[in-house]
């Protein structure tokens, strides 16, 4: 293969991000540059103007190249519409499994999205977050892949099974979502301007939590507002205290869910899979961090060989 480029996009509910990418024989793909443009929801039906504007000078200095895109763009209020692959799937079966179309002389590829039974024996679906695992693969191809957990913090937090080169089965937390209604709908929250985050009251949060015995997380909630009421906490400390009950929280239901695997890859904004990377291992967990960026688009470019 001589050297050649292609577009890869995340195009999710809220973001557009755009990643212009150069592949050279064997070598790892190289990134360019990256654009962001806006999500899904925002965006009344014009996707092709919406990508054209932003990617046309790329497509007039390098002509004509493939697109592949992930994310919402594939679900029932995106582009086009790519129906769910059932789990367990491999880099191959998320390629296959591709809607392909033309527009303005390109070849675009919008891949599926992935369903699963979760654990706890519900229905489970997932856009975009599977680039992220296909490129942990394909950048540690050589390793032991044998059974490891992936956790993607965010909105809507995934923990993935990954055994082999195949992801096998997966759960969604609704853990960021319900930060957000917390802090802007309820009475937890006094003080919604402190952005300083305090390790001190997040781990107060997760120790919270550890003393529940068994009891619920709608249980623990509260004090959020009473150690303020008291006098125990700074108001200022009150997000960072209810990040730590939340995340806790999460992290413990999901490893008791997937209690035979130690071996945990945090994937996300650095700020948030540090959070949960203490947690870990204040848990005993071995958890190891990746670039979120780097991470998508080696998936990207698995799928782009697997194509072409």
């Amino acid at each position: 293969m001589t050297h050649a480029h292609f577009i890869a996009g995340d195009w999710g509910t809220s973001n557009l991000r755009l990643y212009l990418c150069r592949i050279d024989g064997d070598k790892p793909v190289e990134l360019l540059e990256t654009r962001f443009g806006p999500g899904i929801s925002e965006i009344q039906g014009d996707f092709e103007d919406k990508f054209f504007n932003l990617a046309q000078d790329w497509i007039d200095q390098h002509g004509a190249m493939p697109v592949v895109l992930s994310g919402m763009v594939g679900s029932n209020i995106g582009w086009k519409e790519a129906p769910y692959l059932h789990c367990p799937v491999a880099a191959d079966d998320i390629a296959a499994g591709r809607i392909a179309f033309e527009a303005r002389g390109l070849e675009f590829s919008i891949l599926a999205g992935l369903r699963t039974t979760n654990p706890l024996g519900l229905p489970d679906v997932m856009r975009g977050e599977e680039l992220q695992m296909l490129g942990w693969l394909r950048i540690n191809q050589h390793r032991d892949h044998d059974r490891r957990l992936f956790c993607l913090p965010g909105t809507h937090n995934k923990w993935a099974f990954i055994d082999g080169d195949q992801l096998h089965t997966f759960l969604t937390a609704f853990t960021g979502e319900l930060f957000a209604l917390l802090r802007k709908n309820s009475i937890l929250i006094s003080d919604d301007s402190a952005i300083a985050f305090s390790q001190n009251a997040f781990m107060d949060g997760v120790k919270a939590v550890e003393s529940l015995n068994g009891a619920h997380i709608v249980h623990s909630l509260f004090s959020v507002r009473s150690r303020q009421v008291v006098g125990e906490m700074a108001a200022t400390d009150g997000l960072s205290y209810l990040s730590g009950q939340i995340a806790a929280a999460d992290i413990h239901g999901a490893l008791q869910l997937f209690e035979d695997v130690r071996r945990i890859t945090v994937i996300g904004e650095p700020t948030l899979t540090e959070q949960y990377k203490i947690v870990l291992e204040h848990l005993g967990h071995e958890a190891t961090c990746c670039n979120p960026e780097e991470i998508a688009v080696s998936g990207f470019e698995a799928i782009y060989r697997a194509l072409y």
